[in-house]
């Protein structure tokens, strides 16, 4: 059960990172893999909490897929450097 667990999580992170870098649309996911996501599917990127972004950098941490580390920080902070200014 822990290795399924394992790819349902990869994939989750995965969709997350398509979605959030515009690689896929939420419709276009859907179409491709269905759409399990760590965040309600239609959300707007200000309307995702920090600790889901936080979430998706872990994962890729932990995988050492650093450059989509990067790319999902640099989302992350655009988006909470306007809440917060």
């Amino acid at each position: 059960m822990e290795a399924e667990d394992s790819i349902i999580y990869k994939d989750i992170y995965r969709n997350a990172y398509f979605v959030l870098t515009g690689v896929l649309s939420v419709d276009d996911l859907i179409e491709y893999n269905g759409c399990v996501l760590p965040f309600e599917p239609y959300s707007k990127k200000n309307e995702i909490k920090e600790d889901v972004y936080n979430d998706i950098i872990n994962h890729f941490i932990k995988t050492e897929e650093y450059e989509k580390c990067g790319d999902i920080k640099k989302i992350k902070d655009s988006v909470y450097n306007k809440i917060n200014s």
